[in-house]
């Protein structure tokens, strides 16, 4: 199987749904069931991309063929029935054969980065030790690349009423005074000049990753990019999403309807996500593409990013991100 890793921004608030809530909140986004962190299902992702990519859609007469195991030319259809499999109702109805597997398998895009409002800088891009080990061992795992070994947050003494100590970036935009203000939170930038420079080299490799092409933007994430306790990062992304009221308007009278206000949690716009993608041999035929053909296929025709909309909500200006495909593991 091949495999690669994938990133997700979001360019606006995105809601990635479980439905009903039993909470406040009535509409609540996908979470992790052991860690509770925000998640993205892949289930959703792989929807997104096998309409974006279908060569029925108008505007996709530049898909191009793939070849199979024999060198011959398979369609843009049929490349595409491969990688995602046929549609369960064509399938009852005989319209694209008998049933098999999509080659695809599309993970869980998971939180790698939260904004957070910042009295210093905007916004910081907040993630934890906890985040980065499970970032560091996927890239490993799928022999991608390797992270450099980050430092441990420095530990403070059980019942201190100090600040908690982060760890920033050479050259931070968040913490003018040494110390950085998240919200109604104060943290107190850890004296390490040798994890800041590590940390320093990790927001390089996430924002080569993630704003490869753009220097700007590169500049910007590692002046906010911020390293902060696992407990603290559990607290903010319970609290720290973005929960917005809608409501429902009478017809004619323009008043609100009686118990339709309702209320939506988001990932907030800027929030950056990752996660891993398999291809295996196509299932469709025997002799059809292997799965290094139908990798290579795949990301040809995805390019260097894509503007997709995932999640509920797009009427209403919400699900708007990159998507933005990582390097092939080896």
């Amino acid at each position: 199987m091949e495999t690669m890793c994938y990133y997700i921004h979001a360019l606006t608030a995105l809601h990635a749904g479980t439905g009903q809530g039993v909470g406040v909140v009535d509409l609540p986004i996908a979470r992790e069931k052991s860690t509770g962190l925000p998640i993205v299902p892949g289930s959703g992702i792989k929807g997104v991309l096998r309409e974006e990519l279908n060569p029925s859609n108008p505007g996709t007469d530049d898909l191009q063929p793939c070849k199979d195991e024999h060198g011959q030319d398979q369609s843009a259809e049929e490349c595409w029935l491969t990688l995602f499999g046929p549609d369960a109702k064509n399938v009852e109805t005989g319209k694209e054969g008998s049933g098999f597997a999509g080659a695809l398998n599309i993970q869980d895009a998971q939180l790698l980065c939260l904004p957070v409002r910042s009295v210093y800088g905007v916004f910081a891009w907040v993630t934890c030790p906890f985040i980065l080990q499970r970032y560091k061992r996927d890239l490993e795992q799928i022999h991608c690349s390797s992270l450099p070994e980050f430092p441990a947050l420095p530990q403070q003494e059980r019942g201190s009423e100090e600040a908690p100590l982060v760890l920033t970036a050479p050259g931070s935009a968040l913490a003018p005074s040494g110390k950085v203000f998240l919200e109604d939170l104060d943290f107190q930038v850890a004296d390490d000049s040798a994890g800041q420079t590590t940390v320093g080299q990790l927001a390089e490799r996430i924002a080569g990753a993630v704003f490869s092409t753009d220097a700007d933007w590169k500049k910007f994430f590692k002046e906010r990019f911020l390293i902060i306790p696992d407990n603290v990062f559990s607290f903010l992304a319970e609290t720290a999403t973005e929960v917005r009221a809608r409501i429902k308007l009478k017809e004619g009278t323009r008043t609100v309807e009686e118990g339709a206000l309702w209320y939506e949690e988001n990932l907030p716009a800027e929030t950056l996500l990752w996660g891993i993608i398999g291809c295996d041999r196509s299932r469709r035929d025997k002799d059809g593409p292997n799965a290094d053909q139908l990798m290579q296929h795949f990301r040809d025709e995805i390019g260097m990013e894509k503007s997709l909309q995932i999640g509920g909500n797009a009427t209403v200006g919400r699900g708007r991100v990159r998507w933005i495909p990582g390097p092939v593991g080896g």
